[in-house]
């Protein structure tokens, strides 16, 4: 468009130009028929007074005449560049001696000057003519150029204009293919990469809609499957709650038998009732490892006790024990070293209990998936606490692979997991900060790869705590 423009352009200065041009060879021709008027008049006069008998009153009328034909010379001479000076320069001359010594050989001579300058006169409209023609068949020939061009530029604008509209209804068709296609997967359940919103208008706007209200049922399914894990956790504890309360029971029952018929034994042996008998039957270990089962089992019952889900203090370091010594009966533990790390001067915490319970157990149950296979090193799980300011600090620390760092910005992604299929879900680390931002807490994993992962789970302390 701008080269067509700049064509046209010049085409039309041209086609001014000739215009131009046109006009003054108008004005030149009406200069030389006006000349042409004059001279012919001069001519006639001349013929009328060759004979006359009176030359002085001849030569005056002549000399009239000569002057009207050299003012008319002298208009149009310098538009002939000098052409007619001969002419003028003869014309003044015969006219001078015109005037000194009127006669009629210098009559003859002024007739045959202006044959001769009728004759120039027109050579010179001759070329006039063939001006005006050059530059009439030049206006027609740029006028012809610049109606073609303007035809041509009428027919590449319609064409471009056609091709920019099909090619935008083509995008547009697509890309609202493009919107069709994704809503339906998203009805069927995709959730993955948003769509790329390649428009700017309306269409645009429908394409960042769309991807919203997939992040938005993304979201929501996300929040419905932690609650759904944290509702099923819970009634999970309390089934197995309900179950290690009446198994701690119906073991207690014999184990208290047991340890009073060791007791009554030792109390026997102390009163030297059985002299005759050995003592190395080992009544004391009998009576030891009873007790040590029968506290095992109140350990259970106390930490399968349904806990309501609403915030109350509670001893952080009581819970860690608990949790540790509960999940250390799992086999993914065996050969895991499980330390404690315990600060002694831990404020009471005001949080639900149960959430702190299922934030460790998904926590080490972490670990020690890391840790399998692992045993050449040592596996080893530390789980500490420590005060630090107005917050408590829970640390869980393994000595495991660790976790790549492309993947550690996302380990609090839904259902993203570096774990084989069916071994998780990928909810556990967002279930963690789900339940711990509930408490009011911060969680942050920190891991180098072949050095280990640690977890850091900060909870507030009320300002009773605190007092």
């Amino acid at each position: 468009m701008i080269l067509a423009t700049a064509a046209i352009t010049w085409e039309r200065s041209l086609l001014f130009d000739a215009v131009n041009e046109l006009e003054a060879v108008h004005g030149q021709e009406e200069r030389q028929l006006a000349l042409n008027f004059v001279v012919s008049h001069a001519i006639l006069s001349i013929n009328e007074n060759y004979l006359a008998e009176d030359l002085s009153g001849a030569a005056r009328v002549l000399a009239l005449e000569i002057d009207g034909v050299l003012s008319k010379l002298l208009t149009i001479e310098t538009a002939y560049g000098g052409e007619l000076g001969g002419h003028i320069e003869r014309l003044n001359r015969l006219n001078a001696e015109l005037q000194r010594e009127p006669s009629r050989a210098t009559i003859a001579d002024l007739r045959e000057e202006f044959h001769q300058l009728v004759l120039r006169l027109d050579s010179l409209t001759s070329a006039v003519r063939a001006r005006k023609g050059n530059v009439i068949e030049g206006y027609r020939q740029v006028f012809g150029r610049l109606t073609m061009e303007f035809l041509v530029l009428v027919i590449l604008g319609v064409a471009m204009v056609a091709s920019v509209s099909s090619l935008f209804l083509k995008r547009l068709s697509r890309d609202i293919g493009l919107v069709k296609q994704r809503a339906g997967e998203i009805v069927r359940g995709y959730r993955g990469a948003p769509l790329a919103v390649t428009r700017d208008d309306e269409l645009g706007v429908l394409m960042s809609a769309v991807n919203d209200m997939e992040a938005e049922l993304r979201s929501r399914e996300s929040e419905l499957e932690l609650s759904r894990q944290q509702r099923f956790h819970t009634e999970k504890m309390a089934a197995v709650g309900s179950l290690a309360a009446a198994v701690a029971h119906e073991i207690n029952n014999p184990l208290a038998a047991i340890v009073g018929l060791a007791e009554s034994l030792v109390s026997d042996r102390k009163q030297g009732l059985y002299p005759g008998r050995r003592a190395d039957h080992q009544i004391d270990l009998i009576l030891e490892q009873a007790r040590r089962v029968m506290a095992i089992t109140r350990q259970i019952g106390e930490f399968s006790l349904q806990r309501p889900l609403v915030p109350a203090f509670v001893d952080l370091n009581t819970l860690v024990k608990s949790t540790c010594t509960f999940i250390s009966f799992d086999k993914r533990f065996r050969g895991v070293s499980l330390q404690h790390e315990l600060a002694g001067d831990l404020p009471a915490l005001f949080v639900v209990s149960d959430h702190i319970v299922q934030v460790l157990m998904n926590l080490l149950i972490n670990a020690a998936d890391a840790l399998e296979g692992r045993e050449q090193l040592a596996p080893t799980i530390v789980v500490g606490t420590r005060l630090i300011g107005a917050s408590v600090m829970l640390t869980i620390v393994d000595n495991g692979p660790g976790i790549a760092s492309e993947n550690l910005g996302r380990v609090f992604d839904p259902h993203f997991t570096t774990k084989p299929p069916g071994r998780g879900s990928g909810l556990g680390l967002s279930l963690c900060r789900n339940l711990v931002q509930q408490d009011g807490g911060e969680i942050q994993v920190e891991s180098v790869p072949g050095h280990g992962t640690t977890v850091k789970i900060t909870l507030p302390v009320p300002a009773d705590g605190v007092d």
